[in-house]
């Protein structure tokens, strides 16, 4: 759609250069500084179209490779940084699993230290009471 617009618009330029060309068709001189021409006014006023065109194609063409060259190299360094940072990124997540396997080994060792720690101090109660009940069949003898 752009496009069609753009040319749409050049052919109604070029249009308007000839209809203005046309009404213009006298001969007119011409002075170049060194020297003098007489040529037909729709001849200069077409010519100098032509000239203009092709010097805004030859500077849009400059500007285009440009940007070409340009887009390529972003191209190229956002495809580099998106690997770069996809590697960085399983290095983290590496690095994390490794983490939470430790935290995770360490959590239990520690709750197999509690246990321990636990068994040990409800023996000790337990022979205690083992040794009062002992004690209390005893004493019903």
């Amino acid at each position: 759609m752009k496009n069609q617009w753009r040319v749409i618009l050049g052919i109604l330029l070029v249009l308007v250069i000839v209809l203005f060309a046309v009404a213009n068709n006298m001969t007119v001189p011409i002075n170049f500084g060194f020297t003098s021409i007489k040529a037909p006014l729709i001849l200069i006023i077409i010519g100098s179209a032509f000239l203009g065109a092709l010097i805004i194609l030859l500077v849009s063409t400059g500007t285009m490779l440009q940007q070409k060259k340009e887009l390529k190299r972003l191209r190229k360094e956002l495809t580099d940084f998106q690997q770069n940072n996809d590697e960085k990124l399983r290095e983290q997540r590496e690095a994390l699993e490794r983490e939470y396997a430790n935290k995770q080994a360490d959590l239990a060792l520690r709750e197999q230290q509690i246990a321990e720690a636990e068994a040990a101090t409800v023996l000790p109660d337990e022979m205690a009471d083992s040794e009062h009940r002992q004690d209390s069949f005893t004493n019903q003898d």
